[in-house]
């Protein structure tokens, strides 16, 4: 009896052993792999993605312990050809991510998947503010209002703070609105509530000044500004004009206004009668800096875009030989390079956006001329209550050319450069006294030329 007690329990013994081993063999080709842990970081390369971090594992029995995983949208299926396998490397998978809802997938390397796992990704990430200008140029007083925009992941506080390095110089408050407090240089900084941050720098300078009509504003002296303070002179210009709108009519408009008021000194009138494109085959002009380049004609540095000068070339307010007879001009006579009255209109034109070429305010049948442009009409009360004319239309007459900078209800205000008024000004004429004015016969309406008003201003 003992014998066969012994037997089966033997035989139950050995059949424990066949079948564990069994299962130990079933479960080694059969039983997949697992996931211990799931974990989201971020990435230092791509801002609007995350590394997705899978911790995997393997059962003890697993004669082969090499898995791979699988990360698919929730709309995927892990048979879809597009969904790739890695290979855990220390256990863990890593994958880049963008927002949205995944399911993981871990095998072995027998084919046996685990598709139990599932994560949602959410990416709350600023990834950039952007203010609309970089650099901001200030007399003192002047304000001026920044705008931002935030580029975002998910859900995030659009809130901005600003915040100026040095109040001294200049201002800023909540609403992103600058003023200039003294002369200096300092930054304004958009700050989100993640602490990310834009600066813009402020330049608050006395190169530029309030625009107010001012027929006692200095001269500009020969050489006066440095290669730094021409270039910055150029940038404030650049900047108006592209604030307004560049090839637009306020393009032009703000050229005009930039030097007739916000510029702090006079560009004195230089009387030259040569225009390249009229008196061909000539190769030289009488007067130079009322064409040939973008921006002030201040610094040596614009001699390289002069190449017709007759007796030049020489900047705004060195002397310069003129072969022109007026009463304030002896010919042959030295006298502070400047502008004539078409130099400074077709200068405001070229650095608003439009090349029309080096061309004359006479009324030419031969060759063109600013009268040549747009709509010419002859000025009466029924054109001005008519609505067809807007600030920065041409005004002149015959041998002279200006442009309309504004208007209010009792004034026109006209940017010139006449000999008798000493340069380019702001004449004010009153609005009951436009028609049949001496000086002003006709207005170049001005819309075919310009094609767009632009961020279009009746008044500075």
């Amino acid at each position: 009896m003992k014998r066969k007690l012994k037997l089966i329990f033997n035989i139950f013994i050995i059949l424990i052993c066949i079948t564990l081993i069994a299962f130990l063999v079933y479960a080694n080709f059969k039983i997949p792999p697992y996931i211990t842990n799931i974990e989201i970081t971020d990435s230092k390369r791509f801002e609007d993605q995350v590394i997705f971090n899978v911790e995997v594992s393997n059962h003890f029995f697993k004669y082969n312990k090499n898995t791979w995983c699988s990360l698919a949208k929730e709309d995927e299926k892990i048979s879809d050809s597009n969904v790739e396998w890695i290979k855990a490397v220390n256990g863990y998978c890593s994958f880049t991510v963008q927002n949205g809802n995944y399911n993981v997938f871990v095998k072995d390397s027998y084919g046996n998947i685990n598709d139990i796992e599932s994560q949602k990704v959410t990416i709350n990430k600023l990834l950039d503010i952007k203010v609309n200008k970089d650099i901001v140029y200030m007399w003192k007083g002047r304000s001026e209002t920044l705008t931002y925009e935030l580029s975002t992941i998910g859900e995030l506080k659009t809130e901005i703070t600003w915040k100026s390095d040095n109040d001294n110089i200049a201002t800023v408050d909540n609403n992103g609105n600058v003023v200039g407090i003294d002369y200096g240089e300092t930054y304004v900084r958009a700050i989100s509530s993640e602490g990310k941050s834009r600066a813009v720098k402020v330049i608050v300078t006395n190169l530029i000044r309030k625009p107010v009509i001012d027929f006692n504003k200095s001269y500009i002296k020969c050489k006066q500004f440095s290669e730094t303070e021409a270039n910055i002179i150029d940038s404030i210009l650049f900047d108006r004009v592209d604030s307004a709108g560049y090839q637009t009519r306020a393009g032009v408009i703000a050229a005009a206004r930039f030097l007739a008021l916000e510029f702090s000194y006079r560009i004195p009138y230089f009387a030259e009668n040569g225009r390249l494109k009229n008196y061909a085959p000539y190769k030289h002009v009488d007067g130079e800096g009322r064409y040939y380049h973008r921006g002030l004609y201040l610094n040596e540095n614009k001699f390289k875009d002069i190449s017709s000068s007759f007796v030049g070339p020489c900047i705004w307010g060195c002397n310069l030989q003129t072969f022109t007879e007026l009463p304030e001009f002896t010919y042959g006579k030295y006298y502070p390079n400047g502008l004539d009255c078409s130099g400074f209109v077709t200068w405001a034109l070229l650095n608003g956006g439009f090349d029309i070429g080096d061309i004359g305010a006479g009324e030419n049948v031969e060759h063109e001329d600013l009268d040549d442009l747009g709509t010419k009409v002859y000025i009466t009360d029924e054109l001005m209550n008519s609505g067809r004319v807007k600030v920065g239309d041409l005004i002149g007459l015959n041998g002279h050319m200006a442009i309309l900078v504004g208007w209010d209800d009792t004034n026109y205000y006209i940017a010139e450069s006449l000999n008798n008024t000493g340069g380019v000004v702001i004449t004010t004429v009153s609005r009951n006294k436009l028609v049949h004015n001496s000086i002003y016969k006709y207005i170049i309406l001005m819309d075919d030329v310009y094609k767009s008003d632009g961020n279009y201003t009746n008044m500075w």
